[in-house]
């Protein structure tokens, strides 16, 4: 008797997180004018660089770049600039030299800040989110010709493509007329939308600027201005079509600027320069038909199954929360005169808990805040303010990776009283919502014993229930084809007991 099932192979990629490390980094940033009286403000945007794998585990090398806004003893500001490496390594038994991974960096925190008349010193929290591209090599049965089959269509999510891409962004935006020095520009970047063309990848979002300045006055003071702007920018990728799914990540890894004009006048322009890192995934929903099922009446059948993973984009949205806040100076401090600026601000996200379809995220928005005093000189003071915040976020009950980005987006400061300052912040959240779904295909099927004959001429069955004709067929095995020539009444689901007639050829 000739058996031999037809298979065929069946690849499919996904996205495999790798968990999360903090390293810690302790960098001293000089300064070549002037004698530092104070810190007020500090800046640092991460970036990965490269990732290097091997056996077991792989390697992140990363760049900070650091912006550090201090107030000098003979009077004035200056600002600072310094880079550092960074690098961690992420264990993982998975890991071989060939692994595809991508990782991001973050800014959770900066420690320990100390201030000496030549130096800043701290300590920069830098978060390594890392993910490795992961494939299921397994097979199925197309055909299996000599026996009853139910076939059906597994639908999955392949991934098709993922890459990393630097590129620059340049935006453009009037200044006020009234800024006789720009002193420091920080940018932050949220994606709102990532869409596929034919062989092009469009990536839609805004960028968040805060320019700190001084005014044109007698007596300089220090402001800033917080400017918002959407961007869109187009990757090239070939054999990308418009129906395929993308998903991405963005980060600013520096920003540096020109001026156009003169300061000080009403036709001044600022030109932003953005390096962007971005992290982009391209997936493609395909379709194969497999055997799900099969069954001989004269043998029985050795059958194995095997299990994929594939992984779907659900939804990728921009979304904006509103949070305040409030921070109250001691009882031996001076009385605020005025709030002057308040510098770009950083976003550390401490739980996530997801319970009754809503993820809820609690953390801290923390910021500089520049003050004058109301004494007779009008001294300039700054405190680092920390605002909690608690948020929630509508889940899909069926998903299960999920990458939240949160940026503040403008943060206004006043002093309330005398000794208080109300802060109110808009925070953009940046959602990416992944499904994962396991699927079971007939990998192979083997023939095994010769079942013993049934004599009978006549066989009279009866079946409680059955969604299908499938169920009934190998509950019986007989083929669909003939319960159904010999019992045109049946209707199917069957609810309630049936009787089924089959008659057999008996051979003489």
């Amino acid at each position: 008797m000739a058996f031999d099932p037809k298979s065929a192979d069946f690849d499919v990629k996904y996205i495999k997180l790798l968990g999360k490390d903090t390293v810690p980094v302790v960098m001293t940033v000089a300064n070549t004018e002037g004698t530092i009286s104070r810190v007020v403000s500090l800046n640092v945007t991460p970036c990965v660089e490269q990732i290097i794998p091997s056996t077991g585990s792989a390697q992140v090398d990363g760049k900070l770049s650091v912006k550090v806004l201090v107030e000098k003893v003979e009077g004035g500001y200056s600002c600072l600039e310094s880079t550092s490496n960074f690098t961690t390594h992420i264990m993982n038994s998975e890991i071989t030299p060939e692994t595809e991974i991508f990782a991001t960096a973050h800014n959770v925190g900066v420690t320990a800040v100390q201030a000496s008349e030549q130096a800043v010193t701290f300590t920069a929290n830098i978060l390594v989110k890392s993910v490795m591209i992961e494939t299921d090599k397994v097979k199925y049965v197309e055909d299996v010709s000599v026996a009853e089959q139910k076939k059906e269509n597994v639908t999955y999510s392949d991934l098709i493509a993922a890459t990393s891409q630097n590129f620059d962004i340049e935006i453009e935006s009037d200044l006020p007329p009234s800024i006789s020095q720009i002193l420091c520009v920080e940018s932050k970047a949220v994606l709102n939308k990532a869409e596929a063309g034919n062989d092009v990848i469009s990536l839609n979002g805004e960028i968040y600027t805060n320019i700190i300045y001084l005014s044109a006055d007698d007596q300089p003071k220090l402001k800033n201005q917080r400017v918002v702007q959407n961007f869109t920018h187009e990757v090239l990728a070939n054999n990308v079509v418009s129906t395929d799914i993308i998903s991405a990540t963005i980060q600013v890894c520096s920003t540096s600027y020109e001026v156009q004009g003169e300061l000080n006048s009403a036709k001044s322009t600022i030109i932003l320069k953005n390096s962007v890192h971005s992290n982009i995934f391209v997936r493609q929903n395909k379709t194969v038909e497999v055997v799900a099922d099969a069954f001989c009446p004269r043998y029985n059948l050795n059958t194995e199954y095997a299990s994929f993973l594939s992984q779907s984009l659900v939804s990728s949205d921009l979304s904006f929360e509103k949070i305040d806040g409030s921070i109250v100076l001691g009882e031996d401090s001076p009385r605020i005169d005025r709030v002057l600026a308040v510098c770009a601000g950083n976003i550390i996200e401490k739980t996530r808990e997801v319970e009754n379809g809503e993820i809820t995220i609690s953390g801290i928005m923390n910021c500089n805040i520049v003050y004058t005093l109301d004494d007779d000189e009008g001294t300039t003071q700054s405190v680092f303010a920390e605002v909690p915040f608690t948020i929630s976020l509508k889940r899909n009950a069926d998903t299960d990776i999920i990458a939240i980005n949160i940026v503040p987006r403008d943060i206004e400061a006043r002093n309330k009283k005398s000794k208080e300052i109300d802060i109110i912040a808009e925070l953009a959240i940046e959602t990416t919502v992944l499904k994962t779904d396991t699927n079971a295909i007939l990998q192979s099927v083997s023939l095994g014993e010769k079942r013993p004959e049934n004599s009978s001429a006549i066989g009279i069955y009866v079946i409680p229930e059955a969604e299908d004709l499938w169920q009934v067929s190998k509950a019986l095995n007989v083929s669909g084809d003939l319960i159904m020539a010999q019992n045109p009444d049946l209707i199917f689901p069957i609810t309630s007991p049936s009787r089924i007639i089959i008659y057999r050829e008996r051979k003489l």
